[in-house]
């Protein structure tokens, strides 16, 4: 009898093995984290400007394997030189971003950019950093630099109502010039 159950879970363990193996990782503990973390509540956004430059974005929330099209959280901003903004409240959901090309993807698939102050130069999948003056045609365009776009995940990275602060940095040593740092400042449980 010890046998055929020995027998039986060598036959579960390598039929399991196969099943993993024919996704192609997509089951990753990733991606297992992703997808079973509770969705529900809140997310905050803080920001904090410690360049010598104004640097504006797009920044938001989705769900990135809701394709009906899915709802999306989406803002803007410009955000002076060493200047920290106020908190902003997005809906928590799976992926939570700044610029990033799926992000703006999904953006332009739910129409959330037609909107009266939509921001057609913070629009982008990195953020813009700009010398010009603030009521120049060019002050949200990336006259010093850029840096590259972040997307962190739900179950992973931070959990529904936590807080994340999210610092812009000069660094020469990153793709154009700037980087993006950030810490979560998770929620206390009642």
């Amino acid at each position: 009898m010890k046998s055929w159950i020995a027998l039986g879970n060598a036959v579960l363990a390598i039929a399991g093995a196969f099943v993993l193996a024919s996704f192609g990782g997509c089951l990753s503990p990733t991606f297992l984290a992703n997808q079973t973390a509770v969705r529900s509540g809140n997310l905050t956004f803080d920001f904090v400007n410690n360049t010598r430059f104004r640097a504006s974005f797009s920044f938001g929330t989705f769900d990135a394997l809701d394709r009906s099209p899915g709802n999306v959280g989406f803002e803007q901003m410009r955000l002076e030189a060493g200047l920290s903004a106020s908190p902003t409240v997005a809906q928590c959901a799976r992926n939570a971003v700044i610029g990033t090309q799926e992000f703006i993807d999904r953006v332009l698939a739910t129409d959330s950019d037609q909107t009266d102050d939509f921001d057609a130069d913070a629009f982008s999948t990195v953020v813009h950093f700009s010398s010009a003056p603030a009521d120049s045609a060019t002050a949200g365009l990336p006259d010093i630099g850029t840096a590259t776009g972040l997307e962190l995940l739900l179950g992973v990275d931070f959990s529904c109502d936590d807080r994340i602060v999210f610092t812009f940095e000069e660094d020469p040593d990153a793709p154009g010039g700037f980087r993006i740092d950030f810490v979560v400042i998770q929620d206390e449980p009642n």
